[in-house]
């Protein structure tokens, strides 16, 4: 390591480079022709039988002329320089020589020290091989071949093929290596973010490289040039070990190199990638000119055909709303509510409502290709739907499927990005919206979904939304309504006959409301349902259909609170009604099998356990017998407090993949002590 680290500081103080550079490769092209041809030559004339007996590569092959010949030309007069200093004098050792070479050219990038030194080599090359070609062609009098001190190498084609073999496989070590520089120096002028330690083992490997290239590239012509000179009568051994010694130099360094190049291609392709991606965010997220240049962007920007499935120009004057999903969406409950809105919207052509379009996006695992299945299924979708879909899912580019991850926080679940008409993303996801509000969420913005929040319904009227035709008139005449659910049929008997009990006796307007249960199986709900009916345990809310829209929209309704974030992000703590009654009821229902709302008019009074809401109304009823004048309501929830935070089971919210970006801790709705948090894997195939 301390002799590396002298020669790499012995180098250093050779460059002084003074900024001229100029395109390598055209050069070292020409040096690796060259080389090849003068390679090939010499095989053949000492008799190798592998290669073409008739004539050389160089007489009956035309070369691609390269690069700019004004190049060569203000270069040749240094190539020529080192070609001479590289042979001459003799008595100069090999280290000497690459020193020499080095000062000669301080002035110069490290790769175009390289490649010139290379260049020279290979003309030296070059011109032995035209030699060798004239004498073997007897196009050159034997007399001058003497006087140029040129032995004829097929009286020595035996000894000479061992030092022959030897010295081509040098070569191509040298070229491979050469080839790694050029890239490696490449790559690292477009590696500026690389850290200093990192870039500072580059700058050495480049040292140790091109200094070791053109020392074994001196090494091989002065080795060469024996080839031809009277007088040898053996091939040294010592000359056999110093080019297998150098050639195994050569394969180690470009080894390394290569592990070098490989950290600095990612280093370089990572730096593009997010580039590109930078430069995409800017254009669709933070300068857009417009929704249509925006899906042009996103969905594709590289393409002169038709960028959307029955697209029209229409849709730069309206919203847009992307509906980002996986292909298979034919099932999802999602798409049933939009199409209901989509349509009810286009049956109001004056409306405001009207002002907006749909693109499907099915997002596709860009490392796989598109199968006849998948095309299919594409096809069946997209002409099933009323709106625009992309024409081409399998070409969009896989920096804007991380854009749609990463910005629009999609986790393979639909989402609905909102375009305005300037194209500026409104909101990132308006699923919600549309299962909580439909058409009334128009513009589908963020801004009016916290404003429907704020000042829209809310209460009896919010939840029930129009899910059975009677609630209207219940909340219009004040009159209490028990919402409540589960599968017990037990606990549901108890509560609906004390309830009823109480009515009568007191004569108070209440109705029963049942909602069933989100997880219950379809063939078992129905049951229960026939059981309600049957027994005449109160109105149902709807159908094992309503039913099951019913539970994803309170689970939308959740999910919205959530993403906005009103109120804290420890949620629980900002002691929202809204929140705390739907995580409530979510909890109960789907943890515990029972509960129940009190509702009245349109405000919630409470909610509670199933066990608990019985024994309070018990409770409630033997308090309204001893005072007659009280609130249904006041005292109902004077009993309901009585009862100890112990007696009831578990809290438990669940987050759907990415909603936890919002929140920092979770306060239980019943106690606001922290809750623990778990991990969940869900799978919901009986759906």
């Amino acid at each position: 390591m301390t002799d590396e680290s002298t020669l790499v500081r012995n180098i250093q103080e050779t460059h002084a480079p003074d900024g001229r550079n100029f395109d390598c490769k055209p050069i070292l092209e020409i040096a690796e022709e060259i080389f090849n041809l003068a390679m090939a030559a010499e095989v053949k004339h000492i008799g190798a039988t592998s290669m073409d007996t008739e004539g050389t590569p160089a007489a009956e092959q035309e070369h691609e002329r390269h690069g700019d010949s004004d190049l060569f030309k203000g270069l040749s007069y240094i190539i020529k320089k080192l070609s001479i200093e590289i042979v001459y004098p003799d008595d100069v050792d090999v280290n000497s020589k690459t020193m020499s070479l080095l000062n000669s050219l301080s002035s110069y990038s490290w790769e175009a020290k390289l490649v010139l030194s290379l260049a020279a080599v290979a003309l030296n090359y070059g011109e032995r091989l035209l030699l060798t070609e004239l004498y073997l062609s007897n196009n050159l009098p034997e007399p001058m071949a003497i006087l140029k001190g040129m032995a004829d190498i097929r009286q020595y084609s035996d000894m000479l093929k061992q030092r022959v073999d030897a010295l081509n496989s040098l070569i191509e070590s040298i070229l491979d290596l050469a080839k790694c520089v050029v890239e490696f120096n490449e790559l690292l002028s477009e590696s500026s973010s690389l850290d200093v330690k990192a870039s500072s083992v580059a700058t050495d490997a480049i040292i140790l490289a091109t200094f070791w290239t053109i020392r074994s590239a001196v090494s091989s012509a002065n080795i060469a040039k024996q080839n031809t000179i009277i007088g040898f009568e053996t091939i040294a051994t010592s000359e056999l070990w110093e080019l297998s010694s150098l050639r195994y130099k050569m394969g180690s360094m470009k080894e390394h190199l290569q592990d070098q190049l490989t950290f600095l291609r990612n280093h370089v392709e990572e730096k593009k990638q997010r580039d590109a991606y930078a430069a995409l965010v800017f254009r669709t997220l933070l300068q857009p000119k417009d929704n249509l240049e925006v899906l042009k962007v996103l969905l594709c920007p590289n393409e002169e055909e038709q960028l959307l499935y029955d697209a029209s120009n229409k849709t730069t004057e309206k919203t847009v709303l992307l509906l980002i999903s996986e292909l298979d969406i034919d099932k999802v409950q999602d798409l049933v509510i939009l199409s209901d809105i989509y349509e009810e919207s286009r049956m109001h052509e004056t409306s405001a409502e009207n002002h907006y379009e749909v693109v499907w996006v099915p997002i596709l695992d860009p490392s796989n290709k598109i199968t006849p299945d998948m095309e299919k299924i594409l096809e069946n979708n997209r002409t099933r739907m009323q709106w625009y879909s992309v024409n081409h899912p399998n070409k969009i580019d896989p920096l804007v499927i991380k854009l749609i991850r990463e910005q629009f926080h999609y986790h393979d679940q639909p989402i609905l990005v909102v375009l305005d008409p300037e194209g500026r993303v409104v909101n990132t996801n308006a699923i919600d919206m549309i299962w909580i509000w439909g058409n009334s969420g128009f513009p589908f913005s963020q801004a009016s979904e916290e404003a429907l929040w704020k000042d829209g319904v809310s209460g009896l009227e919010l939840i029930v939304n129009g899910f059975h035709h009677k609630t209207e008139n219940w909340v219009k005449e004040g009159k209490y309504v028990f919402l409540y659910g589960g599968d017990d049929v037990e606990w549901i008997r108890k509560f609906f006959l004390t309830t009823d009990q109480a009515k009568m006796a007191k004569h108070i307007p209440l109705e029963m409301l049942y909602a069933g249960r989100s997880n219950q199986r379809k063939r078992d709900m129905v049951n229960l349902i026939n059981l309600i009916l049957r027994e005449g345990l109160g109105e149902i809310l709807g159908d094992v259909n309503m039913i099951s829209l019913f539970w994803n929209r309170i689970e939308h309704m959740k999910r919205s609170k959530i993403r906005l974030g009103l109120g804290s992000s420890r949620v629980g703590e900002d002691q929202d009604p809204v929140l705390q009654g739907i995580t409530k009821l979510l909890s109960y229902d789907q943890n515990m099998g029972r509960w129940a709302s009190l509702f009245k008019g349109n405000e919630l009074v409470l909610t509670g356990y199933g066990n608990i809401m019985l024994d309070t109304m018990t409770m409630c009823f033997e308090a309204l017998e001893e005072n007659a004048n009280t609130e249904f309501d006041i005292t109902f929830k004077e009993c309901f407090n009585r009862y100890q935070i112990s007696g009831i089971p578990p809290i438990r919210l669940v987050l759907p993949c990415g909603y936890e970006r919002n929140i920092s801790v979770v306060s239980c709705v019943e106690c606001s002590r922290i809750m623990e948090k778990y991990i969940l894997f869900s799978c919901n195939h009986d759906k």
